[in-house]
């Protein structure tokens, strides 16, 4: 789609410049395909299984922390300049969340609180990064400030999210864990749930805390589909195939070559 793009954009770009600027036209078009080549596309599938969002609060006589594995991500990034319009999106699948308790669970994802039969997912639209040093090198964690919409519970709100990100080279050690060259993204923030329109839940006999922190973890592969390839036969696109497959909890599985803990 994004090659289809940059050629649509040449072609106009052919049709609307006279040919005797033919210099201008190559030198043009040589910036405009550049421009698009420095840009990575990194993906994280939702099956991957290594991949987690966390949130915790607070309550009088305990935290509260709920995880998930099920995050997915795209990410257009230019190592050389994180700032140079950088664009993404984040999902993460609310309804999967769990802490530790099932009837908690239950209570959390009902129409009451978090609704998520209407509202499954929350999504973070990457829309600019601002950074002190905006080159990634290998293996240099740098950190970053990200910019963009998050959806939540129906409502959208722009947020500015601390970020950290860190490139890695696919080689060798890098390919036993997904193929690529890689990208590790990890958020911590903070929101109210009252700005998304969500009760606080109250729990037995106390309230949680209106503030909740949030924490994702990432790492993405410029690999596209063939990230998932190396542990999953059928791609992440047919996960049932997984010879050890989701319906047999496969991230859990030691057969399966993609367990994180094997």
């Amino acid at each position: 789609m994004f090659v289809q793009f940059i050629n649509q954009t040449i072609f106009n770009h052919l049709k609307t410049i006279k040919m005797k600027k033919g210099k201008l036209i190559v030198a043009g078009l040589f910036g405009l395909i550049s421009g698009a080549a420095f840009g990575q596309t990194f993906t994280a599938d939702i099956n991957d299984g290594r991949n987690n969002a966390r949130f915790e609060s607070d309550a009088p006589l305990e935290n509260i922390v709920g995880t998930t594995n099920k995050v997915s991500a795209t990410l257009m990034i230019n190592p050389k300049d994180i700032t140079k319009n950088p664009k993404g999106k984040v999902i993460v699948k609310v309804a999967s969340l769990k802490t530790g308790i099932d009837l908690r669970d239950e209570h959390m994802r009902s129409a009451n609180y978090l609704n998520t039969g209407n509202y499954p997912e929350a999504i973070f639209m990457l829309t600019g990064l601002k950074a002190s040093k905006k080159s990634l090198e290998n293996t240099k964690a740098v950190n970053a400030t990200a910019s963009g919409k998050l959806t939540l519970h129906g409502v959208t709100k722009e947020v500015t999210v601390p970020v950290t990100l860190a490139y890695f080279k696919g080689d060798k050690k890098t390919g036993s864990k997904q193929p690529g060259n890689l990208l590790r993204v990890k958020a911590s923030f903070n929101i109210k749930l009252s700005d998304y329109g969500i009760n606080v839940p109250q729990m037995l006999f106390y309230k949680l805390d209106e503030k909740v922190s949030i924490t994702i973890d990432v790492v993405a592969s410029d690999a596209g589909g063939a990230a998932m390839a190396g542990c999953n036969p059928c791609g992440p696109s047919k996960a049932e195939c997984n010879p050890c497959g989701p319906k047999k909890n496969a991230m859990k599985n030691t057969c399966n070559p993609c367990n994180p803990n094997k």
